[in-house]
């Protein structure tokens, strides 16, 4: 047991969409940084099913997709995340558990697993006549979000709310966020806690973040979590 961190970064904007390279695009981040080669698996999230890593990752995600990445150690991570939570920790033996990539054309609802950030849904996405639309039943399960809303046929996106704890707002790099996404890249650091979690949570590599934005093709929010 013992305090786990997780780092997301998604496209804060709500009229964002996958296009059929967005995989691709960020694969090649991942590549460059030396955070990731090939996946391990891909998941379809609205069916559960597992598919094939060659034909997933060059066509469109579709209603949404995981791209799951597998662990990196080393330099690359102090790269990356600077310095660890715990200072005797040497370079060596930094690590990543996994990094995950999900997209789709769904809206999923930003989660965290602790205290800090509670993302409220004030108003449901509404469909092309007006009707608001429930949270999708029976979808994969991933802890990676919460709800999902269909993102086909809508004539308006969720209207969410973030509450922030007192003590978590020095955490936060935003003043506001859209608490839902299309697209989120989630870099699960496990137990290696970079030192930045004490203060911003944002990755010291500002390189990496606009890199990604490029991939992405919209703008970067970062949303550190502990579990």
């Amino acid at each position: 047991m013992g305090i786990e961190y997780r780092h997301f970064l998604v496209v804060d904007d709500a009229r964002w969409k996958p296009q059929a390279d967005t995989v691709s695009r960020v694969e090649q981040v991942l590549r460059a940084w030396s955070l990731g080669d090939r996946p391990d698996k891909v998941i379809d999230l609205v069916r559960g099913e597992q598919l094939s890593t060659e034909t997933s990752t060059t066509s469109a995600p579709g209603r949404g997709i995981a791209v799951i990445y597998g662990g990196v150690d080393g330099a690359a991570v102090e790269k990356l995340a600077g310095p660890s939570y715990y200072p005797d920790l040497n370079a060596a033996d930094r690590y990543i558990m996994s990094t995950t990539l999900i997209v789709g054309d769904d809206y999923r609802l930003h989660t965290t697993a602790d205290s800090s950030i509670y993302f409220e849904v004030v108003e449901p996405p509404l469909d092309s006549k007006g009707r608001q639309l429930d949270p999708i039943d029976g979808e994969y399960s991933s802890a990676l979000y919460a709800d999902t809303f269909a993102g086909t046929d809508v004539s308006s996106p969720p209207v969410v709310v973030a509450h922030v704890a007192e003590f978590a707002q020095k955490n936060i790099g935003w003043a506001k966020c859209n608490g839902f996404w299309r697209v989120a890249l989630v870099i699960d650091f496990g137990k290696d806690i970079p030192g930045f979690a004490r203060g911003i949570h944002c990755l010291p590599a500002i390189q990496f973040v606009h890199d990604l934005s490029e991939a992405f093709r919209g703008p970067v929010l970062q949303i550190g979590e502990f579990d």
